[in-house]
Parts: C-alpha cells; sequence; structure tokens
C-alpha cells in the first residue's frame, strides 16, 4: 500500500482535478515509472500552449460565470499600428474602470491583442453590470465607437471556459512568440480577479487510482479533459476536471481565494508532488 496526492482547485461551476505520486511515495512505485521521452521543441511549444490554456480556464472559471462577455474589439481603416493599439486598449480599459466605479462595480477583465497575420484586434473577458443610469454594452458602445466595432458573445451557460482560454492562447500565440513582445505573456488581466487555493491531501490505496474516475454527485467530468499518463521524471499522473450539473450564483462565491499577480501560477501543476 503507498499513498498518492490529490489535489483539487474550486473554481467556480467547476473543479480541476490531479493525483500524482508525491516525493515520499515514489520508492513503492518504481515498478510503475514510465520511461522519460526527450520532447521536440514543437511538442514542448504545443505542450506549453496547453498549460497556459489550462491556468486561464481556471482563472476564467473562478471569476467570470454565464451572462458575462466576450467582447471583441476591431478597428474601422486606417487600423492603428501596433504602439497605437496599446495606447487605445489602455485608454479604453482605465475609461472602463472609471465608468464602473461611477455605478458602484468593480470592472474585471481578461484582455489578449493579437497583431500578427491578421487584423490587428483585442478579445476581452469582462463582468457585466447593470444599473438605472447604464449597462456593459451601452458604456462601451460609447467608449469604442471612434475606433471601430465591437462585438459581444455571451458566456455560455454551463459555466466551463475551456475552449474559450484555448481559443484565446491559440489566437495570441504568434504574437507571444514574436521578439517585439516584451512582456512575453499571453494575457492581462485585472488585479481584483482571485485564484483558487489548491485543497490537497494524501489518499491511501494498495494498487493505485482508477483510470476511468468517477465524477462527484451533481457533477460530470468534462469531455477530453482526462489524462492518464506520466509527470515530468516518469511517475505516473492524473488530470480531469469536473463541471457542476446546475451552478447557481453562489458557486461564484469567493472560495479559497487570493489575488492574483499577473504574473502568477507559472507550473502551478508541476511543483505540487
Amino acid at each position: 500500500m503507498y499513498r498518492y496526492k490529490l489535489i483539487e482547485y474550486k473554481a467556480g461551476a467547476t473543479i480541476e482535478v490531479i493525483k500524482c505520486i508525491p516525493k515520499s511515495e515514489r520508492k513503492g512505485c518504481s515498478g510503475v515509472r514510465g520511461k522519460k521521452v526527450k520532447k521536440t521543441k514543437e511538442e514542448m511549444q504545443e505542450a506549453n500552449m496547453r498549460q497556459a490554456a489550462r491556468k486561464l480556464a481556471i482563472k476564467i472559471n473562478a471569476n467570470f460565470k454565464p451572462g458575462d462577455w466576450h467582447l471583441i474589439l476591431t478597428y474601422k481603416d486606417p487600423k492603428p499600428d501596433r504602439k497605437q493599439a496599446q495606447k487605445n486598449i489602455g485608454d479604453f480599459l482605465s475609461k472602463l474602470r472609471k465608468e464602473y466605479r461611477e455605478i458602484g462595480f468593480e470592472l474585471k477583465y481578461i484582455q489578449v491583442t493579437e497583431y500578427l497575420h491578421k487584423r490587428i484586434h483585442h478579445h476581452l473577458i469582462i463582468n457585466h453590470v447593470k444599473s438605472n443610469k447604464k449597462t456593459t454594452l451601452e458604456i462601451t458602445r460609447e467608449l469604442w465607437k471612434d475606433h471601430g466595432r465591437r462585438q459581444f458573445v455571451p458566456l455560455y451557460e454551463e459555466g466551463e471556459y475551456k475552449r474559450l482560454a484555448e481559443y484565446m492562447i491559440k489566437e495570441t500565440e504568434k504574437t507571444f512568440r514574436d521578439e517585439g513582445n516584451p512582456s512575453k505573456q499571453h494575457y492581462s488581466c485585472s488585479r481584483n480577479l482571485i485564484m483558487p487555493k489548491p485543497e490537497r491531501r494524501l489518499v491511501p490505496v494498495k494498487k493505485g487510482w482508477d483510470v476511468n474516475p468517477k465524477p462527484r454527485k451533481g457533477y460530470y467530468i468534462e469531455k477530453d479533459s482526462l489524462y492518464n499518463g506520466f509527470d515530468k521524471l516518469g511517475y505516473p499522473y492524473q488530470r480531469y476536471t469536473m463541471v457542476k450539473l446546475n451552478p447557481v450564483d453562489t458557486d461564484w462565491e469567493p472560495y479559497g481565494v487570493f489575488p492574483i499577480d499577473q504574473g502568477q501560477g507559472r507550473d502551478y501543476d508541476q511543483r505540487i508532488c
């Protein structure tokens, strides 16, 4: 008998589950250790993209919910250069934050901009607000009208935003790799976002965990999220995401959270075991 480490990240209507072998138990797992395989540069880039998308998905799941918006901002001709576009989106967010505060709300956002090989445009995830004076749609219409068009896409009802995170990371991958991107970040976000604290515990087992896990009552396992394999050192590793079947507003109340910094969270699941 040995013990594995169970880590859970509760984020909105989702729970990401990670199972791995802690250092204290690795001697007992020597017989099931996998062979370390050196990845190519392309495989490493693909793995890093998946990792970035997973971390972004947790941030979105923890801070945004159905009723909030995926906002796409485009430009009319003449389109701006990179420097001017950065100034435009910075000014837009500053004014948007001020407008929110004037009606009693705090702006929450995640923002990405794509510059390369496509017409320059911005993607934002923002929280929806409504007062007896203004709504998010009215405020953004006024603030962006001199630049171009806005497109609003509502966040979907199931409250699991993995696909949106993957899209935003893929959308900005070329800009992220560009030498002209000094920040080397896929996205920026407001400092009032929260990041779930992981819940950790050791689980005793005789043979290991079930490779076909069952979801918690009231949840389902998100399609294609289940991964059974090995970590960087070749020890067994499992990961999947459970999604609540009938989420309610209280699922997005702060739960084991702390403010995040924009550079926080690197390799969060590679050092927990």
